[in-house]
């Protein structure tokens, strides 16, 4: 779609700067083929971070391999992953584990280790928790899709 409104965008310049010897532009037509430069504007490229898949690859039992990947078409940002679990055995938590995401390139992806030893119980598995991981906690990057990027385990 960019390069058919970038064609548009060029063949209206070129009407508009260089017309023909046998047309001449009126007023009104002027008028129109600048508002439809005005009108169209390209979007400009952005990130769009999102956890990928639908399991959660256990390290362990205490460590998470998450992958984020970059489903738009700008580089993203570097920023932060955030791990938050909010149940254990039941019982209502809020404890977060962050981890950085470094820049990632458009349609790549990377794999982010998570060790959440620090927040969870001696006994307490993480697998056994019930968790969310955000993507781009603190919204660094303006995205194409900002509701894409938290992804839950064991939400009932």
């Amino acid at each position: 779609m960019k390069t058919i409104i970038c064609l548009s965008l060029i063949a209206v310049w070129t009407l508009q700067a260089a017309p023909s010897n046998n047309s001449v532009l009126t007023n009104n037509e002027q008028s129109r083929a600048e508002s439809n430069i005005v009108a169209t504007s390209l979007s400009p490229a952005m990130p769009d971070l999102i956890v990928r898949g639908n399991e959660f690859e256990f390290d362990g039992n205490k460590a998470v391999n998450v992958y984020v990947s970059n489903n738009g078409d700008a580089p993203s940002k570097r920023c932060v992953l955030e791990l938050t679990v909010r149940k254990i055995g039941g019982v209502s938590a809020g404890r977060v584990k962050t981890a950085t995401i470094p820049v990632i390139q458009p349609g790549k992806f990377i794999r982010i280790r998570v060790d959440a030893t620090s927040i969870l119980p001696i006994a307490v598995k993480l697998q056994d928790t019930t968790f969310k991981v955000i993507a781009d906690s603190s919204n660094l990057n303006a995205e194409s899709n900002e509701t894409n990027n938290e992804k839950w385990h064991n939400l009932n």
